[in-house]
């Protein structure tokens, strides 16, 4: 695996909104759970979800996004991930990026599961690679059979939920982004999946998590980053930066 690293230099991320007296939409899906501070320029409504964000990572560090919900942690990792393209600063990432967050994105109900493991390849596969591979590999993991010839919109909950995180699981990759972990189908399955993650974290030369488990960031964490409204409040050790975002909410159950 070859050296990996993460650089991002002033970033800067403004999602613009619309109000209701302009004729366009807001897609409400794509945006969905972005934090951050909501503003209003001459009548145009906007989202400053990351503000003047800099940070480096480099091979074997370990880091755990910390912060409330809509403190900008899971849009943070979209951006890394290039999801988000920042509005202002430089992102620089050296290393292959795995995923595991928004596992549904750019799936139609109407693909069918052998369509959208092909489309997910396409996107984010190794183009030495053939999508055969993945897709033996997908239906093997889920155990799914002939429905991956069916339309998404045929499945339940837990089998669109084992389809898209076996996805999101096959490849191994440099540099993890992991929001929240993920659970799909089953206890069995979860079981299943858990092990298969715990096997790209061991791999992976960088990983950054975003959870609000304690005991799931110190399992794999060494390094803390705390958010708050987009902004970076500290960056230390982690045991340091869940003492103070303890004290900011005077919940001490959070570091016990």
């Amino acid at each position: 695996m070859q050296a990996c690293s993460i650089s991002l230099q002033n970033i800067h991320l403004r999602i613009p909104l619309f109000a209701p007296s302009q004729r366009r939409l807001f897609n409400k899906e794509t945006f969905a759970n972005v934090g951050g501070k909501l503003n209003n320029v001459r009548g145009k409504v906007h989202v400053d979800a990351l503000t003047d964000i800099s940070f480096e990572l480099n091979h074997g560090e370990h880091l755990a996004l910390i912060g409330h919900n809509g403190a900008g942690k899971s849009t943070l990792l979209k951006l890394i991930g290039g999801i988000y393209p920042p509005t202002l600063g430089r992102v620089a990432v050296q290393g292959s990026i795995g995923c595991i967050f928004d596992v549904g994105a750019g799936i139609s109900p109407e693909m069918t599961g052998l369509e959208c493991i092909k489309f997910q390849h396409t996107l984010f596969g190794d183009p030495n690679n053939d999508w055969e591979m993945l897709a033996e590999d997908v239906a093997k993991f889920t155990e799914l059979g002939r429905f991956l010839e069916l339309p998404v919109r045929t499945y339940s909950n837990g089998m669109r939920a084992r389809l898209t995180s076996a996805i999101a699981t096959a490849r191994r990759a440099d540099i993890l982004l992991i929001d929240e972990g993920i659970g799909a189908g089953d206890q069995s399955f979860q079981e299943k999946l858990s092990r298969r993650v715990h096997g790209l974290l061991e791999s992976a030369g960088l990983l950054v998590m975003a959870s609000h488990s304690t005991k799931l960031l110190r399992n794999y964490c060494t390094k803390g980053l705390l958010l708050e409204q987009g902004r970076v409040q500290m960056i230390g050790s982690l045991e340091e930066v869940l003492d103070r975002y303890a004290s900011s909410r005077g919940d001490a159950d959070l570091v016990s």
